[in-house]
């Protein structure tokens, strides 16, 4: 089965890939950027066999793309096997003229669209964690691991607080278009980091993502070691 999963709210988009993986009873997914991968890789990467004999699940993160000619992929991935899973996920919203869009019915591919706004407890923790609150902070955090709640998808809502922060912080045009309250939250907060600092956070989590995603680190340990940065950030 193929899916294009897109959208700004990535926590969203992580669930519902680990609720299918979890569904499919898979216990190893492989992530990587299209960027980083040549249509040949992904020819050899869709085609492999585990070893083990369980269904394969791979997850194409096409944020990186940008304009680049991606006529070859579509052509991979539409020999992708019945049995392997091949999420193909945006961080933003795609349009109707994103080549994968346009041939999302060639590809069979059920299309999963993430509302920009998110909501749910699980902000109280974000909120705690952007306001530099250590105590709450911890206490939040448990609170949605004891919830069963993954530490990737806290982990990604946490990045989705640091770019709003950013947005409201470097002044994009973006910001423009947020919700009032929450332009008026990030607002509040900028004060408590400097424009390196900011930064600097974005390079920490870049580089913890990937370690776990690889198995260097545990992901508790990932959610940790960014709450850490975070509250330490200047």
């Amino acid at each position: 089965m193929i899916y294009i999963v897109h959208g700004e709210n990535l926590s969203k988009s992580r669930a519902l890939i680990l609720n299918q993986q979890k569904k499919l009873m898979v216990r190893y997914k492989q992530e990587f950027s299209i960027e980083d991968t040549t249509p040949t890789d992904l020819t050899n990467k869709i085609r492999s066999i585990d070893i083990f004999g369980e269904p394969q699940f791979f997850v194409v993160n096409i944020s990186g793309a940008g304009r680049a000619n991606l006529e070859e992929y579509i052509n991979v991935i539409t020999q992708t096997p019945p049995l392997t899973t091949l999420v193909i996920l945006s961080e933003k919203k795609l349009t109707a003229s994103n080549i994968f869009i346009k041939n999302a019915a060639a590809l069979k591919a059920q299309i999963l669209e993430n509302e920009s706004v998110v909501e749910g407890t699980s902000f109280d923790f974000v909120d705690a964690v952007m306001r530099k609150d250590r105590v709450n902070s911890y206490k939040l955090m448990h609170r949605e691991l004891d919830k069963d709640k993954d530490p990737f998808e806290l982990f990604a809502l946490l990045m989705y607080g640091l770019r709003s922060l950013a947005q409201v912080k470097f002044e994009s045009p973006s910001a423009s278009g947020m919700n009032p309250y929450v332009r008026s939250k990030q607002k509040n907060l900028t004060g408590k980091y400097s424009g390196e600092g900011v930064k600097e956070l974005f390079k920490a989590f870049y580089e913890m993502d990937l370690k776990a995603k690889v198995g260097e680190i545990n992901p508790e340990v990932m959610l940790t070691l960014a709450v850490e940065k975070v509250l330490n950030s200047n």
